[in-house]
């Protein structure tokens, strides 16, 4: 049975397209700046996070295996590692003296390693530095400082040399 009137097609228009199209715009436009500085921030947390464990490590295997554990952080190439020594005297030219390198950390590109400073040495920003892990569970005494992303903000690791606790602090830089 046919009826003069034609049926009415079901769809959105072009205008209920573009309505939602720009309520979804400012949504995004509203959010995307949020989600990024977390991303950031959770980048820099998780480095020194990682940061924190390789000191852990560091120390369990110094006292586990009776050697040195040396934590070398060369801040040209935003890199660290950790090398045990199989020898624990201080000759460095001993043929005897063998190394094995236990773990290494590079630092995210969206995270940088700013400075480091050992015991009571200058702060370097350059170059490489080292704090030695002992096998009585101590280490020398060393500060890492990271920066983030985001404007003015930074992590520091304080490592401290009679337990060999690393604990962060959330810097201005």
């Amino acid at each position: 049975m046919a009826t003069g009137n034609k049926g009415r097609r079901s769809g959105f228009t072009l205008i209920e397209l573009s309505i939602a199209l720009f309520i979804i715009a400012i949504i995004m436009a509203v959010s995307v700046p949020s989600f990024i500085r977390s991303y950031n921030a959770s980048l820099l947390d998780s480095t020194g996070r990682t940061v924190i464990t390789s000191c852990q490590f560091a120390k369990l295997n110094a006292v586990l295996h009776q050697q040195k554990v040396a934590f070398y952080v060369d801040l040209d190439r935003q890199t660290m590692w950790l090398v045990q020594s199989d020898s624990n005297t201080n000759d460095t030219d001993s043929a005897e003296a063998s190394s094995q390198v236990l773990k290494t950390i590079e630092v995210p590109s969206r995270v940088g390693l700013v400075s480091a400073q050992v015991g009571d040495e200058p702060l370097q920003q350059k170059g490489q530095v080292a704090a030695i892990f002992y096998p009585n569970g101590t280490c020398d005494p060393f500060t890492l400082t990271f920066r983030g992303t985001e404007k003015g903000v930074g992590l520091a690791i304080m490592v401290d040399p009679v337990t060999s606790r690393a604990v962060p602090w959330p810097v201005k830089l």
